[in-house]
């Protein structure tokens, strides 16, 4: 089913721009159910990004996806403050632009201000996409207290402004149930393409892969901890700013740790095929695309016992919950990772994975939720 006149206005995330996306390798990735909306329903994009020039040269794979950089219009200042501040502006400046566009879409909480302002300008209805809560994030970062105020602030001011607002888990709407009052609410988990089994015994047997940036949050000190003296090796892709500390820790624990850069999601995801085993030590996460994509092509996923791992994991059906303290990982890993079913939780991962989260069913509903603003 498709309406013929459906034009719809993303504006992204501040401070991100096709740019962003195309240098982070998540470029395709980000973009195609864009390009499955339009093929399958018509539907015309306007993109609304916080990059220059260059975004209007990037390929998006379609020409009715129109590009209006933010950049373009404004100077950019060296000041990320300055920049907020100009933000407000943007929607005046972009207003006689998309005059013919029926539903404005943010992409992330992060620069709802520029599409609450849209919505008022233009009188169309709003949608706020969120892939994790940021208040919630807040809280467990230890932010500042005002940053906290702040996107509590956000946070309520986009759950009264918007027609819809998606969340990524369940998790997240208890969470935004509980601190805030209104808002409809839906559940848009985040998607994985379907693959191919992958014969689990051609695998690597010896080693350990888990993607995410080097940072706090993620816990990877915990992983090498565990793998002290192991005769397993570690494969970790992403950037941060703990990797000289996660490289000293390694050496420490006498494990094998390979670092390897942000790369393509394609790659990353060839990647994956040919590892038995991810694990993800995370402290909080929202709805981890790593770990979706680890599941969907047949690895074996071991991950903290955390409330929103819990959503995904079904301990010994589609992988393994660990605890975060004396050192459970390194004890459920061996007592697992060679499991009589092992082949079994591999085909169940993939199968429950491609039922929930398969790329298909989120257009369908992404294209029920622009009609149903109509």
């Amino acid at each position: 089913m498709y309406h013929e006149n459906v034009k719809v206005a993303v504006v992204f995330t501040f401070g991100y721009s096709l740019d962003t996306w195309n240098s982070s390798g998540t470029l395709e990735k980000e973009i195609k159910p864009y390009l499955l909306l339009n093929k399958r329903y018509n539907i015309e994009f306007t993109f609304i990004t916080f990059g220059d020039k260059t975004d209007r040269h990037i390929n998006t794979g379609t020409s009715n996806i129109n590009v209006i950089p933010v950049y373009e219009m404004i100077n950019k200042s060296k000041y990320k403050f300055v920049n907020y501040m100009k933000s407000f502006f943007v929607p005046f400046i972009v207003k006689s632009q998309l005059s013919d566009i029926n539903i404005i879409k943010q992409n992330q909480l992060l620069g709802s201000w520029v599409s609450i302002i849209l919505q008022r300008l233009l009188r169309k209805p709003l949608i706020v996409r969120t892939g994790y809560d940021m208040y919630e994030f807040s809280i467990l970062e230890n932010k500042k207290w005002h940053i906290k105020k702040l996107y509590k602030l956000l946070t309520y001011i986009s759950l009264k402004s918007s027609d819809l607002y998606t969340v990524s888990s369940k998790c997240d709407k208890d969470f935004l149930r509980k601190n805030f009052n209104g808002g409809n609410i839906l559940i848009r988990p985040n998607w994985v393409n379907k693959y191919p089994s992958v014969k689990f015994n051609s695998r690597a047997r010896k080693k350990i892969i888990t993607v995410g940036r080097l940072e706090n949050q993620k816990n990877f000190k915990c992983l090498i901890e565990s793998f002290q003296n192991s005769t397993f090796e570690i494969d970790i892709i992403g950037n941060g700013s703990q990797k000289n500390l996660l490289q000293s820790i390694a050496s420490e624990c006498n494990v094998k740790v390979n670092f390897i850069n942000n790369i393509q999601n394609d790659e990353i995801i060839a990647l994956l095929k040919k590892y038995k085993y991810f694990i993800s030590t995370s402290l909080f996460e929202g709805n981890p695309k790593s770990m979706l994509e680890a599941l969907s092509v047949g690895c074996i996923v071991f991950a903290s016992n955390i409330k929103n791992h819990r959503e995904i994991i079904k301990n010994g059906v589609n992988g393994f919950l660990f605890e975060l303290d004396n050192n459970n990982l390194r004890k459920v890993f061996e007592e697992n990772h060679e499991h009589d079913l092992i082949e079994e939780i591999s085909h169940n991962a993939q199968k429950i994975i491609n039922k929930s989260n398969s790329i298909d069913k989120l257009v369908e509903t992404e294209n029920s939720d622009f009609l149903s603003l109509l």
